[in-house]
């Protein structure tokens, strides 16, 4: 077994769950067996906190942080209390919504502010955890005066299309991501997984050569190419597979559990 404590970063949708999104027993073990031998395992998701819960059951207090919504969220797990939030001004999100209305009709978006989260019909049945809420006609009737996330999503545009599309449309200072599901995360150009996993590393005393992330979409390449160790899925494209160190099996054959499997070994 390594004598070093490293950082686990997991990226879940498409990483650690398998396409239906759940957790195989596999890989919940893998979480269990490096945690007990004292290392530490930390989400790194484009989901909300909130819908990180659902897997309370099977990973216990194994996970030591989740680095939500690209990392403007960081929180406890499995309660979910929030220790580092980094935002942007509810003006901002009002300008935001308003270019993008015009320049692509028929978007769709939700948000999360200071004052709660409100999302359109369509939202919650791209989202790979219950959303609880009902929809609104205009998410931007919550208030607040600090937006945490904006997402967008549309009918006839797919991510991708989104990702290329969206970000002429964004005032100074937002950038567009992925979120792991069938929309893209808007927030602060400055902020990203592998900043939120910086401020974990420091919180935890752990060196960024210590960590060992693992992810398939475009949201995880920084994470990729900031630790020591980047393992992206072999169900990753090859533009998240060169950010990584390695490849590993894809996500529906444990990949993440067959390089932490090998780490104890």
């Amino acid at each position: 077994m390594t004598d070093r404590t490293h950082l686990i970063a997991l990226d879940l949708d498409g990483t650690l769950l398998g396409n239906n999104g759940t957790l195989s027993e596999r890989n919940a073990a893998a979480i269990h067996a490096v945690h007990a031998a004292g290392h530490h395992v930390v989400i790194a998701t484009g989901r909300p906190i909130n819908l990180v819960a659902e897997l309370a059951d099977q990973l216990g207090d194994s996970i030591a942080y989740v680095v939500g919504t690209n990392g403007s969220t960081i929180g406890t797990f499995p309660n979910g209390d929030l220790v580092q939030l980094i935002g942007f001004d509810f003006a901002t999100a009002v300008e935001a919504v308003s270019r993008l209305r015009d320049g692509l009709p028929g978007i769709g978006f939700a948000i999360a502010t200071d004052s709660g989260m409100a999302h359109q019909p369509g939202f919650a049945e791209r989202m790979p955890a219950v959303v609880d809420q009902a929809p609104v006609p205009d998410i931007l009737a919550v208030g607040g005066s600090e937006v945490y996330k904006l997402f967008a999503f549309h009918n006839d545009l797919s991510v991708t299309q989104l990702l290329q599309r969206a970000p002429q449309y964004l005032p100074a200072g937002l950038a567009a991501n992925h979120m792991g599901a069938d929309a893209i995360d808007i927030g602060p150009d400055t902020i990203d997984k592998c900043a939120g996993l910086r401020w974990v590393c420091e919180q935890l005393g752990v060196e960024a050569a210590d960590v060992i992330a693992f992810g398939d979409e475009w949201n995880d390449i920084t994470m990729l190419e900031w630790a020591g160790r980047g393992v992206a899925m072999a169900n990753a494209d090859s533009r998240v597979q060169r950010a990584g160190n390695e490849v590993t099996a894809s996500n529906i054959n444990d990949g993440v559990a067959v390089v932490l499997e090998a780490l104890l070994a």
